[in-house]
């Protein structure tokens, strides 16, 4: 077989990987709002966040119990991050839904059509490896910040638009 190798994006930007991330982002949204499942288009914000490094640092370094708003407020010293966030939302589109449909047919989500609604179902995924561990335990705290306001205050804060 002839061919290039994978960049070095492609390897990490996957949807496998996305639904990974996503799943995680909706567990942990659940345990903060005690089972309800989060809105479809919150999800098309994550892998935005957790894929930029410079974002994904800022998330690292806030501390759980900080929430959103102190992230936004990070990202607003540095206007450009904040900014950025809609634009790489509309960029990474594909590879979201993408990672939402393997998510989905792995078993990891459930998509409920009429509420528009993603859940995180019960299952365990595969040991992360420990490379990955930062975007997970960002996931898992953008999940739990998420979790804690509702959707306009959430996109407010991001200056997204759904």
């Amino acid at each position: 077989m002839t061919g290039s190798a994978p960049s070095t994006v492609a390897l990490v930007q996957n949807p496998a990987l996305g639904a990974l991330l996503l799943w995680r982002f909706g567990k942990s949204y659940q345990e903060e709002r005690i089972a309800e499942a989060a809105q479809l288009h919150s999800f098309f914000v994550i892998l935005p966040l957790l894929y930029h490094a410079p974002t994904l640092e800022l998330i690292r370094s806030t501390l759980l119990g900080s929430g959103l708003s102190q992230l936004a407020k990070k990202l607003g010293e540095e206007r450009e991050l904040l900014i950025s966030i809609q634009t790489r939302a509309l960029k990474m589109r594909e590879l979201t839904l993408a990672s939402i449909g393997t998510g989905i047919s792995s078993g990891m989500l459930h998509l409920t059509y009429e509420t528009a609604r993603l859940r995180s179902n019960d299952v365990k995924p595969p040991k992360e490896p420990e490379r990955l561990r930062h975007h997970i335990s960002g996931a898992d705290k953008l999940g739990r910040w998420f979790g804690r306001l509702s959707p306009d205050q959430a996109s407010s804060l991001l200056w997204v638009e759904y």
